[in-house]
């Protein structure tokens, strides 16, 4: 998914403002980093997913206690998920990229470390 296609997605869905926010690969592509995504992660608020899960939304609980949430086929929330600061972009809440690259750290995945260098090297950019 591109840019556009992840804005369309998430307007479509019509969430709450202030109640989510586009984070991970999804959000690097907002931000311009990356070209694609393969699905549109998010954070969301309890009270956004208590509000799926109830509309029939697929979740399960995580280790911390807190839920993921799937909504549809290409949009996975995360209740509560670490976020610092939103920006709004394009019309949709989105993580920053602080938050992301932190996010990324505690991951401590291979793949989320390929993503702190790009993020590290578009800032250093000072783009």
């Amino acid at each position: 998914m591109n840019k556009k296609d992840i804005i369309d997605i998430v307007k479509a869905k019509n969430y709450p403002e202030n109640e989510y926010w586009v984070t991970a690969g999804a959000g690097l592509v907002m931000h311009g980093i990356r070209a694609e995504a393969s699905d549109v992660d998010m954070g969301c608020t309890t009270s956004l997913a208590e509000s799926l899960i109830q509309n029939g939304a697929k979740w399960q609980f995580l280790k911390d206690g807190t839920r993921r949430i799937e909504d549809g086929e290409t949009i996975e929330l995360f209740e509560n998920w670490l976020v610092d600061e939103i920006v709004l972009m394009d019309g949709i809440g989105v993580a920053s990229l602080q938050s992301i690259r932190k996010q990324k750290v505690l991951l401590n995945r291979e793949k989320d470390w390929k993503d702190i260098g790009l993020i590290d090297a578009f800032v250093a950019k000072g783009q």
